[in-house]
């Protein structure tokens, strides 16, 4: 009798607590809270790179790539002995 009394009272405090976090939401929601204003975004996708890796010239085939003189010949790696 204990326990039920017990798992009654758990199961009421989540639903009460679950209730209160979506009413809390709602509202937030309903105030416009959530969402960012129109001059914002604008600011945001203006100021935001097309193409970040291009930018950084880290991008494959980036048009903008130094002379291939300039950059280093790739080394070749040695082989790992074989470990059992």
């Amino acid at each position: 009798m204990k326990s039920m009394h017990r798992l009654r009272v758990g199961l009421i405090g989540l639903a009460s607590v679950f209730l209160l976090v979506m009413l809390a939401t709602i509202f937030v929601h309903m105030a416009g809270g959530d969402q960012p204003s129109a001059n914002e975004a604008a600011a945001a996708n203006a100021a935001a790179p097309s193409d970040p890796l291009a930018e950084l010239g880290v991008a494959p085939g980036n048009p903008e790539q130094a002379d291939p003189a300039d950059t280093p010949a790739p080394t070749k790696a040695k082989p790992r002995p074989a470990t059992h």
